[in-house]
């Protein structure tokens, strides 16, 4: 009886561009600074760049990344969810993202920094993955907490005008 080795060939994932978005991004901050009463989202890119990955994706595999928070002080890592999808052989290129409740009601508090990381996950599900890494952000996460409002402030500081006017009279 003969028999053969038959090699595999290596299928190459790039994972990056994981990050985070306010709603709404209206501040050139807003992938670093979250407020804590504002929902905001998350998000993540795969791209699967040999040829021979057409191979993997025909095989139409789900793609799973858990996103969480990991606090750089003290404390327990949030498990924010995940977000699923089926792979397409007709794609190589992929954005998954995962809507989130504001910082507030994930206990994600003003007093801590926070790191985004990925777990990213290639695969049939309840299965070993056939592709498997994580990610962490670059930049460190804050959560913040607005002011009231901007007319209550304005309104501080023009009373607060007249009355060292007054006081220089």
């Amino acid at each position: 009886m003969s028999s053969v080795n038959i090699p595999s060939l290596p299928i190459t994932c790039k994972v990056y561009g994981l990050s985070v978005g306010a709603t709404p991004a209206d501040s050139p901050a807003a992938q670093a600074i979250v407020p804590y009463d504002a929902p905001f989202s998350v998000q993540i890119t795969l791209a699967f760049e040999a040829t021979n990955a057409i191979a993997l994706l025909a095989l139409a595999p789900t793609i799973q990344v858990d996103f969480y928070m990991k606090p750089l002080q003290a404390g327990a890592t949030i498990d924010l969810g995940t977000s699923t999808l089926i792979a397409d052989s007709q794609q190589s290129l992929y954005t998954l993202q995962l809507a989130l409740t504001p910082p507030a009601e994930l206990n994600l508090t003003t007093d801590k920094v926070y790191h985004l990381g990925a777990v990213v996950r290639v695969g049939a599900p309840a299965h070993p993955a056939l592709l498997c890494g994580v990610l962490e952000a670059e930049h460190p996460l804050q959560i913040y907490t607005p002011r009231a409002s901007v007319q209550t402030d304005n309104t501080s500081i023009k009373a607060a005008k007249k009355r060292a006017s007054k006081t220089k009279k």
